[in-house]
């Protein structure tokens, strides 16, 4: 099996063994993979291109409804470690291609790997369809900017916008 494969079990079990303590095996399964076993540095991961990330980053938030307040550091740590692993990593690990103007293989695959985690936990609810959503448009933004925090921003403010709230 392999390593980034983890993230999948780690993803499931902790959603129904630990629901507290989610986030946390989340990022752990996260971002040890790519780091440790992989050895991938912070700029392999998509940590470049800051000022233009950050500026694709806040146009994009333009499209999500507006943001609610949630006391809880978990979309922050969920939103960080999520688009590092199915953006920066993914991107890093995989050979890409452009399958359709703008809309890249690696793109295309890591949001359906995405979806399928959430459609798989949450019982086979068809709206974990808005996390391909999320997935698809951060891989747009990866892209585009040349920079993992477009994608970060989107992401978190996505967990914290109405539209994650349906979920």
């Amino acid at each position: 099996m392999k390593p980034y494969f983890g993230f999948f079990i780690g993803e499931s079990l902790s959603l129904y063994l630990f629901p507290l303590l989610e986030p946390i095996i989340n990022a752990f399964f996260l971002l040890f993979i790519p780091v440790v076993v992989y050895r991938k540095t912070p700029a392999q991961l998509g940590f470049k291109n800051f000022g233009k990330g950050f500026l694709y980053g806040l146009t994009a938030l333009m499209f999500l409804p507006f943001l609610r307040i949630i006391p809880s550091p978990a979309p922050f740590i969920d939103g960080f470690s999520q688009a590092v692993f199915f953006k920066g990593f993914f991107y890093s690990v995989f050979e890409n291609e452009m399958l359709f103007p703008k809309v890249s293989r690696l793109n295309l695959i890591s949001s359906f790997l995405y979806f399928l985690v959430f459609f798989a936990v949450s019982g086979g609810s068809f709206y974990a369809l808005s996390f391909f959503a999320v997935s698809f448009i951060s891989g747009l933004l990866y892209e585009e900017s040349g920079s993992i925090v477009s994608p970060i921003i989107f992401h978190v403010a996505f967990l914290f916008s109405s539209l994650s709230a349906i979920l």
